[in-house]
């Protein structure tokens, strides 16, 4: 057999073409550590009954994946331990491997697919389609503060797109509300997570009412601060790979703006703060001015360009701002205020708006 960590042009002892065998183990217990070293490189640890296991690569630091599938082991290592059923015969491989480019554009040259799913339930890729999907997840706005006198909007839900997910078969897709409104005078609710697969987008945050210091922290998107006062409007919550994004289809968040602040030093006129929105940060309230939600993320997966999860807008007493863009999906709730002409009726605010999930698939 040629040494360790000489790539060969073709395999030695038998397996796939380019690939190198190394040596067999057997499992006489369900986890072993093999005194073995090797140098950075693609390596395949492969059952011989087809089980599913585990493997680490150990040095100065440690990489692990399943059996049999390629890993690519970006370090040098001096010992492997496996965890498999007992009485398995595992087996070593290290790959050759030739460079490669960036494909550009690999998904344009097919005919492409909208999916826009607005209901809890299953998403099945058609059996002629490709195995990679384009995805975009919002998760349901916050609803905005109650109150008689200016109250901050709610934010938006998060946003978070998937560029070639491996989608197989049937997905789960679980939609979130968006956040409920309370009574009079109470602070807005964070909107639910939408979920894909594992996957998923958190909801925005609650507008806070007239009467508070500030909105509940917490959401995608902060909720607004209220009227009353010199108040601050909520942090958002940036999304990360072990909080929901995952690693898998380059995954991006759009998401944790801030909620607009107050500054009125009690004014019963002033304006509570807009929530901030998938594209921005909401804008401070004054007397009867500004108040707006931060903008959506705009999108045109749908095939048509939309904003989802845009910030609600403040209210004052006898005002309210209206959304600062497009609102398809995942927006936040608009704070409440006293007069009934504002269109949205009475003194509490109103909910956030649902979340939504769309698929983007493709047919050679």
């Amino acid at each position: 057999m040629p040494g360790f960590n000489t790539i060969p042009g073709v395999a030695g002892g038998g397996g796939q073409p380019n690939m190198t065998f190394v040596a067999s183990v057997h499992m006489s217990t369900y986890n072993r550590a093999w005194t073995q070293g090797g140098t950075a490189g693609f390596y395949g640890m492969f059952s011989a009954n087809q089980e599913n296991g585990y493997v680490y690569f150990v040095g100065a630091t440690t990489t692990g994946g399943p059996l049999n599938r390629i890993i690519n082991v970006t370090h040098s290592f001096t010992r492997i331990d496996i965890i498999a059923p007992q009485n398995d015969m595992v087996s070593l491989y290290k790959a050759k491997v030739k460079s490669t480019v960036e494909f550009p554009n690999p998904f344009a040259a097919f005919a492409s697919f909208p999916s826009v799913i607005s209901t809890s339930g299953n998403f099945v890729l058609p059996n002629n389609a490709l195995p990679l999907v384009n995805a975009l997840i919002t998760g349901g706005g916050g609803s905005g503060g109650s109150s008689h006198h200016g109250s901050g909007g709610g934010g938006g839900g998060g946003v978070v797109k998937l560029t070639a997910f491996q989608a197989v078969g049937t997905t789960a897709i679980t939609i979130g509300g968006g956040g409920g409104v309370n009574g009079a005078d109470a602070n807005g609710n964070i909107g639910n997570p939408t979920y894909f697969g594992n996957v998923y987008a958190i909801g925005g945050g609650g507008g806070a009412n007239h009467n508070t210091n500030g909105p509940q922290q917490g959401g995608a998107n902060g909720g607004g601060a209220g009227g009353h006062g010199n108040s601050s409007g909520a942090t958002g919550v940036t999304q990360t790979a072990s909080t929901g994004l995952g690693s898998a289809g380059a995954p991006v968040y759009h998401g944790g703006h801030t909620g607009g602040n107050t500054h009125g030093g009690g004014n019963n006129n002033v304006r509570g703060g807009g929530g901030g929105g998938g594209g921005g940060n909401g804008s401070n309230g004054h007397n009867n001015s500004n108040g707006n939600g931060g903008v959506a993320h705009t999108s045109d997966i749908s095939g048509t360009s939309r904003g989802y999860a845009a910030g609600g807008p403040g209210s004052s007493h006898n005002s309210h701002g209206d959304f600062s863009s497009d609102t398809f999906y995942g927006h936040g709730g608009r704070g409440g205020g006293h007069n009934h002409n504002f269109g949205h009726g009475n003194n509490n605010g109103t909910p956030g708006a649902q979340g939504v999930v769309v698929v983007r698939y493709y047919i050679p």
